[in-house]
């Protein structure tokens, strides 16, 4: 019973975060609607969330993690941070500047494919059937959805596209390579620790590449 419990958190868990992983790119593209630029965009995302997670990374900080840490390991937070949510998210905001979200999607959920097939190649795994179907039923659910709204047309749509795709094995790299590190900090801390970093790289770009007038709400923006 329960285990039982367990896997329907899980599943339930899952089924949320999928949804909410879905709706960023239609957020994202009305945002853009105001004529913010991809950086701008992904400044105020971090903006946002960077109190909380320092908030998060402070509350966890003594807490006993469980298993022991080297300073290899926090090299690796910092390593992981810039990839797997600083560049897939910077990659992920401007290509949807070039193509509908519905697109992005499609692209984007290649990630799951990428990471079986990195983990393959680099960790030896082997490809197991059930997950191939699963892989298999969710591009069906996908195509089904948004496969009438694609159009595969237009230099934009290559250009959005090849980021897109960016955005999916930096982020499926970032999967592959955290599977080894989550256990040693725990979940919760060891996202927080990510997502500060990640912001942080954020806010070193936006401080090199742009420009604080975009948010005087004046003139043209652009990229």
């Amino acid at each position: 019973m329960k285990s039982n419990r367990a896997l329907f958190y899980g599943i339930s868990i899952g089924i949320l975060g999928i949804i909410l992983f879905s709706s960023k790119a239609v957020l994202v593209k009305l945002i853009y609607n105001y004529e913010v630029s991809a950086l701008d965009a992904l400044l105020l995302r971090m903006l946002f969330s960077f109190p909380i997670y320092l908030v998060i990374a402070f509350a966890y900080k003594n807490k006993k993690q469980p298993a022991s840490t080297a300073t290899k390991d926090y090299v690796w937070i910092i390593a992981f941070g810039v990839v797997g949510y600083y560049l897939a998210s910077l990659f992920d905001f401007i290509g949807l500047t070039y193509i509908k979200a519905s697109l992005e999607r499609i692209i984007l959920f290649l990630y799951p494919t990428i990471v079986l097939l990195l983990n393959r190649f680099f960790l030896k795994t082997k490809i197991e059937s059930k997950q191939l179907l699963a892989i298999g039923i969710t591009y069906i659910g996908i195509i089904i959805a948004f496969g009438q709204e694609v159009q595969f047309s237009g230099t934009n749509t290559y250009i959005g596209g090849a980021f897109v795709l960016l955005s999916a094995i930096t982020y499926a790299s970032y999967l592959v390579g955290s599977g080894w590190l989550i256990p040693k900090f725990g979940v919760v801390k060891f996202t927080a620790y990510v997502m500060s970093v990640s912001c942080i790289c954020v806010f070193i770009h936006y401080g090199i590449a742009g420009s604080l007038i975009y948010f005087s709400f004046r003139g043209k923006y652009t990229y």
